[in-house]
């Protein structure tokens, strides 16, 4: 057992030599792990007239120090803490490190212990600097407490907040170094922090976690918080009985309105201060792209006034007069203070009037769609260059980044106000590709082009406003372009692209050969006999307004050519009947097409998808005229049709048969008749008459038959006999068939 502060012994060499040995035996069985180092452990002795607290004990917290020893290191925020019993005892057993200075800290819940480091002497004190440095393995501690002073009173908070436990308040205590001290905040809006020596200059803090009230460090002197210790008077400990009125958060807000103003290349810091010594509260905010600014985070309990700020020499700093205009103050607020409009937060609409200083002024006109990064590699950079009045000559005196809104400007204060000066564009091609659209070259006013010689330069002058202005042509995007077929007699289109700026105009100018057509200026044109054979091409320029210069773009050319004729009419080539194959002959056409299609007629209707260079005459051509349809398409896009005669497929005329067997003298004879259309007709219709010497015996054919019918005949004497078969069709099957009759056959009767 070691005494309270004493650290363990160093082990000895033999013992050092046996733990690592085991370590390396150990290491082949399961993975390394390190020891943890010992607990420390002691015991809280507690002050006369203090009364333990089961729901808030006191409480033992390990803070590390980021090195070694004490000294000017922060302690880290609590490694870990135990509770204390009742019986003072308390065990830290976990976070502990190897090779660190561990410290411990003694907090108390009901805030009435002195809150503060262990010390060599087993005491408590305020700040780490006096704290001992304590080792893992350390037992039998003995914290000596001690009971401290308070500050307590009650929070005065809005009706609208009915959560006071999201509020954390907390009393700094020292200069340097210095610690924070908890506190808590109870149900009813009282407090206490706590505890501190008698005598203690505590700064009240209290923070919102919910961002509604206005919070920071309180000052004791005028009842505000303020948002940093140095504005505010702190309390001494003990105090009790102080009532802290809290108001909810606010904010003012307005736009700036100049409209030489721009809040990339001038940037304001707009301040709310709350007087003369220029107290800062609330958050600084830039404007906004737009002007608009709003300064939020302040106090709805008192009156701010509007501070405006520029180090760039280009705008005046001062306060916000009543009429919006900034009264110059420079660092001393006191002599315009009683023409400052003071205002309370929640208060909107404000607009601010910036005075703006001399300077060389103006702006890049830029594409739609280009983004402006004044910090990429390459960005934009405008040149200033002044004339020396002795020699003439030319030198660089300054250079400004182009802002993301196209702006730039130069202070007077930085120039020399009687010299010439001349700006020069850098798009800095070379490293940025990015910014193709822009021309290098000195400004030689707002509506002409830049130029390369600085003889052409415009002087730029000093002034309050905004009156340079680079300009930039105008950007074709999609170039124009003809539409229509080219042939005379035919009327054209022109597209006339698309433009950056897309509210560009454009004008037409219809070229033959190069060389404009006199009146042709609108976005058609009809082809005529004078264009044969030569190019038309259409010439656009588009005009953008202020700060664009006009472009002009001619089309690719197209040439006039004659439509395509048909010189030798379309044929059919093959017998045209049923089950035979046809093919189409083109014909022969003027000038030579670039493409045909073919379309088989029925009776002049095309045959759906009979599109091919040949035909299988079918079941539904029988009886009807058959054509073919050549279309062709010239070189121009001009097309035209050729059609052949029209040839009739016949009817098919069938094949009949008759059979019929040998019989005894006196027996009926039997005939089967079989028709045959060679698959036009499976089941054709209509009457059969089978003839056997005079007599002729008729049979009607149906559908049941299938083209096969037997007929019987009167019986016939001994001797041969003669028979045929005559077929007849019905209406039915006359669409697709002749009649026809079969061969004799000769039948033997014995």
């Amino acid at each position: 057992m070691t005494t309270a502060l004493t650290p363990p012994r160093a082990r000895t060499p033999l013992l050092a030599l046996a733990c690592a040995l085991l370590m390396v035996l150990t290491a082949l069985a399961v993975p390394a792990r390190a020891a943890d180092p010992a607990p420390i452990s002691g015991r809280v002795v507690f002050p006369a007239g203090y009364t333990y607290s089961e729901a808030t004990p006191p409480r033992i917290e390990l803070r590390v120090l980021t090195g070694v020893g004490t000294g000017t290191q922060t302690p880290t925020l609590p490694a870990t803490f135990v509770p204390v019993a009742a019986d003072g005892t308390f065990t830290v057993a976990r976070d502990l490190r190897e090779g660190r200075s561990h410290l411990l800290l003694l907090h108390d819940g009901q805030h009435r212990l002195l809150s503060g480091y262990v010390t060599a002497t087993g005491t408590t004190a305020l700040f780490h600097t006096d704290a001992a440095v304590i080792e893992p393995g350390t037992t039998g501690l003995v914290v000596n407490a001690s009971l401290a002073a308070q500050v307590s009173g009650r929070l005065q908070l809005p009706a609208s907040y009915t959560n006071p436990s999201r509020l954390t308040i907390e009393g700094v205590v020292g200069t340097t170094p210095t610690r924070r001290v908890s506190g808590t905040v109870h149900a009813d809006g009282t407090f206490v922090v706590g505890g501190v020596p008698a005598g203690t200059a505590v700064h009240l803090t209290l923070a919102d976690n919910t961002r509604a009230l206005h919070t920071g460090t309180w000052n004791a002197a005028d009842g505000f918080f303020v948002p940093s210790r140095a504005d505010a008077t702190p309390v001494t400990a003990p105090a009790s009985g102080l009532t802290v009125p809290v108001n909810p958060n606010g904010s003012i807000s307005g736009r700036i309105e100049a409209p030489d103003y721009s809040p990339y290349e001038a940037p304001l810091v707009l301040m709310a201060v709350t007087g003369t010594a220029g107290t800062i509260e609330g958050t600084r905010l830039w404007s906004h792209d737009d002007g608009t600014f709003t300064l939020d985070g302040l106090d709805t309990g008192r009156s701010y006034a509007l501070v405006v700020a520029s180090g760039l020499g280009l705008v005046d700093t001062g306060v916000m007069a009543a009429d919006g205009s900034v009264l110059p103050a420079g660092d001393d607020l006191s002599a315009v203070w009683s023409r400052a409009r003071l205002m309370r937060p929640g208060t909107t609409g404000v607009v601010l009037r910036p005075t703006l200083l001399s300077g060389i002024r103006g702006r890049v006109v830029v594409p739609e769609g280009f983004a402006i990064d004044p910090d990429e590699n390459g960005a934009l950079v405008v040149h200033l260059y002044q004339r020396d009045g002795s020699t003439g000559q030319w030198a660089k005196k300054s250079s400004e980044p182009v802002r993301e809104d196209g702006t730039f400007a130069f202070a007077a204060l930085w120039l020399e106000p009687k010299a010439d000066h001349a700006l020069w564009l850098e798009p800095n091609h070379a490293t940025n590709p990015r910014n193709a659209p822009f021309a290098a070259g000195f400004w030689t006013g707002s509506t002409t082009p830049l130029s390369t010689d600085v003889a052409d330069a415009k002087l730029a002058a000093f002034s309050t406003t905004r009156d340079v202005l680079i300009p930039l042509a105008v950007q074709n995007v999609t170039r124009p372009a003809i539409t229509g077929t080219a042939r005379t007699g035919a009327t054209l289109q022109a597209s006339t692209g698309t433009w950056n700026p897309s509210s560009a105009t454009t004008s037409v100018q219809w070229l033959r050969d190069g060389a404009a057509i006199s009146g042709a200026t609108s976005s058609s044109y009809t082809v005529t006999a004078a264009d044969s054979g030569k190019k038309l091409s259409v010439r656009v320029t588009a005009k953008g307004g202020t700060g664009w210069l006009p472009t002009t773009v001619t089309s690719a050319p197209v040439t006039v050519t004659s439509p395509i004729v048909n010189v030798t009419r379309v044929s059919i080539s093959g017998t045209v009947g049923y089950g035979k194959t046809v093919w189409v002959k083109r014909g022969e056409w003027s000038p030579d097409p670039v493409s045909t299609s073919v379309q088989w007629l029925r009776d002049g209707v095309a045959i759906s998808g009979a599109t091919g260079s040949s035909y299988k005459v079918g079941k539904s051509d029988v009886g009807t005229k058959l054509s073919v349809r050549v279309t062709a398409k010239g070189a121009d896009g001009s097309t035209a049709r050729s059609t052949s005669v029209q040839t009739k497929v016949p009817k098919v005329t069938p094949t009949v048969k008759v059979s019929v067997p040998s019989v005894k003298a006196g027996t009926a004879l039997k005939a089967t008749v079989t028709v045959d259309s060679a698959g036009l007709v499976t089941k054709p219709l209509g009457t059969v008459a089978v003839t056997v010497g005079s007599k002729t015996v008729k049979v009607t054919l149906t559908a049941s038959h299938a083209g096969k019918v037997t007929v019987t005949l009167p019986a016939q004497a001994k001797g041969s006999h003669k028979v045929t078969a005559k077929y007849s069709p019905t209406s039915t099957s006359t669409t697709y068939l002749n009649g026809a009759t079969s061969s004799a056959v000769t039948v033997k009767v014995t």
